[in-house]
């Protein structure tokens, strides 16, 4: 039955709802204006509500801007775990009550479908209505869940439900929510990292250190506002519809939350405290921490519910669910505090014996592993703490003697802090009794036997229970008597004296050995050798010829080995042969060759009046110049480099 008629519908410009940290800054007039805008959009509302049933149903149809303000209000209204955020000013407060209370109303409105007996239409056909023409969208539901979930949690159930059994589009619809959400959240992380990575450049940069702290403390605020809010949304939808889980399940939210808590937990407590402001977040990381927690083991409810029945594949599914959570330290380590998961893998491990007992001793032992560094380091701050409760103690027993002493020392300064001290230890720590005892020179026996100046000691000495301002204890006071006193010695000599090993003194030693002297060898002379000099034994140093020049080689031989020693430059061995030689004698060789050839190829009869050795040279000659481009001989300059440096020319 349609209940929407265009001509029904009024004609009526409807507000947006303004958020007024946007409109207000200080001014008196800009609030007043702020407040008179939402008194319009109040009466808006109003309007909306008074509209008959189907003048209603066509002005929300027919006139998209009639839920313009709902809209704006659900997007950028202060849910009240966020609170803070408004302005603290009672109009302020007040006028955004009572927006609150008649967006509440219109949504109710907006979801029922029969008003009276003459007045209703079919769920079907109203959730149609209101998911075709996207009035109310699966964001717009998040919205209701942050802002009204506490407060109308019943209402909101069974609204959810309805919703979801009558329009089947909803669930698509979710399940690209959901889709979204995991993107948001991965873009989300990211920004975080970015963000709190430029903070820390901001420090370096020329900024002043207040304008450096504004900037962080703004970027730490909007984070950890924004990740309450979403965490808030996320739970809050699934425990108002908890059937929604096995969507959330199915897309692998519940590893997403875990992986973004692992991931961003540690950055934002490690900002916070760098900041110095972990008192003023703490409340709201730590909801954030639980809801999310929270949100994942809402994922996981529907399997808990399959176990019940002692499905096996469902105690599988939920055994591979918490394995993949194993990767995730930080959370599984809050999600184990939480909701003890090692007791409930028991549990599981009990009822369900047909699994291999392997696979719960396996994540047994891996969250047993997970939790050991926080344990101990949970230990470890106990002990800190407790270890400054003693150090605070101390420092207040230790101030309270120092002004003990030094109202005696006011009167008495002649006294040592350490003689003080122990007479006020003596007379519990009364000093108006100990000025008089002094005075009056009534000290007992036990402080008598101290030194009036004795000085105050340290917690070492007085640990050790050595005092050396004690009268017959005097001789203590140097070190060195007490390093030269050997007396422990002849306590020990028994002892070693029965194994053979004693000291003995030169005289006991005389006494031991009563030898007459053997003079045998008294008369015999021993020539002792004089000691060689190293320098002598080795071969003089010597310039090697080639870097000599030729007409000095000789004198240089001359002046080395003197007349005295002939026979040494009889044997003399040159570092090299003489190059002059060396080429004379090739030449001759060569000669030697080269005739032989010439006498086989020439008659006999061949002139004896020229001379081989001029023969020879033309012969030579006309070879070389004829057979030259037969053989390569490129690297003349190489060889005649190489004969250089040897000092052949």
């Amino acid at each position: 039955m349609a209940v929407e008629d265009k001509k029904l519908a009024i004609k009526r410009q409807f507000l947006r709802y303004i958020h007024p940290l946007k409109s207000i800054t200080n001014a008196v007039d800009q609030k007043k204006c702020w407040i008179e805008q939402m008194k319009y959009l109040v009466q808006d509302f109003k309007t909306l509500l008074n509209l008959s049933f189907k003048e209603f149903w066509s002005t929300v149809v027919f006139n998209k801007q009639a839920t313009m303000g709902l809209c704006t209000f659900l997007q950028e209204a202060a849910p009240p775990h966020l609170m803070d955020q408004l302005p603290q000013d009672s109009d302020v407060l007040t006028i955004y009550n009572e927006i609150d209370h008649f967006a509440y109303k219109l949504f109710k409105r907006l979801t029922t479908s029969s008003e009276n007996e003459e007045n209703f239409m079919s769920p079907h056909y109203m959730w149609s209505l209101l998911c075709n023409n996207n009035i109310i969208s699966i964001p717009m539901l998040y919205d209701i869940c942050s802002i009204y979930g506490q407060s109308y949690k019943k209402e909101l159930e069974i609204i959810f439900i309805e919703l979801f059994t009558c329009q089947k589009l909803y669930k698509e619809n979710l399940i690209h929510s959901i889709q979204f959400t995991i993107k948001c959240l991965s873009q989300f992380q990211d920004k975080i990292e970015l963000e709190i990575d430029y903070g820390n450049h901001i420090a370096q940069s020329n900024k002043t250190s207040t304008e450096i702290e504004e900037t962080n403390l703004c970027m730490i605020e909007d984070i950890i506002n924004f990740l309450l809010d979403t965490s808030y949304s996320i739970s809050n939808f699934l425990e108002i519809y908890p059937l929604a889980s096995i969507f959330f399940y199915q897309e692998k939210l519940h590893l997403k939350i875990a992986s973004f808590y692992h991931s961003i937990k540690p950055l934002i407590y490690k900002k916070v405290v760098a900041m110095n402001k972990l008192e003023k977040f703490q409340e709201k990381l730590h909801a954030s921490r639980l809801l999310l927690v929270k949100s994942v083991k809402q994922c996981l409810i529907h399997i808990p519910t399959k176990t019940t029945n002692k499905s096996e594949s469902a105690v599988e599914e939920y055994l591979e669910a918490v394995s993949e959570l194993l990767a995730y330290n930080e959370f599984v380590n809050d999600y184990n505090v939480v909701y003890n998961l090692t007791k409930d893998i028991k549990k599981y491990q009990k009822s369900n014996k047909e699994i291999d007992s392997t696979r719960y001793d396996y994540l047994l032992k891996s969250l047993e592993l997970i939790n050991k560094p926080y344990t101990e380091l949970e230990q470890k701050e106990l002990q800190e703490q407790h270890l400054e409760v003693q150090t605070s103690s101390t420092n207040i027993e230790n101030a309270r003697l120092r002004s003990l002493i030094n109202n005696v020392k006011d009167l008495l300064p002649h006294l040592g802090d350490g003689f003080i001290q122990k007479c006020l230890e003596y007379y519990d720590m009364d000093s108006e009794k100990v000025i008089n005892m002094v005075l009056e020179d009534c000290l007992p026996s036990e402080l008598t036997q101290y030194e009036f100046n004795l000085p105050l000691m340290t917690e070492d000495e007085d640990a050790s229970g050595y005092d050396p301002s004690i009268k017959g204890n005097k001789k203590l006071k140097k070190l060195k008597a007490v390093l030269d006193d050997k007396s422990f010695r002849n306590e020990m000599r028994p002892f070693y004296e029965k194994y053979n090993f004693t000291e003995i003194t030169c005289a006991e030693l005389e006494s031991y050995y009563n030898d007459e002297y053997d003079d045998t060898y008294d008369e015999v002379e021993y020539v002792i050798p004089e000691p060689t000099d190293e320098n002598e034994k080795r071969r003089p140093d010597v310039i090697p010829r080639v870097l000599i020049e030729k007409k000095a080689v000789t004198e240089f031989v001359e002046e080395e080995f003197s007349d005295d020693e002939p026979q040494q430059v009889l044997n003399f061995q040159p570092f090299c042969e003489n190059p002059e030689e060396v080429r004379e004698r090739q030449a001759r060789r060569y000669a030697a060759k080269q005739s032989l050839r010439s006498n086989r190829n020439k008659p006999q009869a061949a002139s004896s009046s020229a001379t081989s050795s001029g023969s020879n040279v033309e012969l030579d000659r006309q070879r070389k110049n004829e057979n030259k481009a037969f053989s390569g001989n490129h690297n003349r300059r190489n060889a005649a480099r190489n004969k250089q440096q040897r000092g052949m020319f």
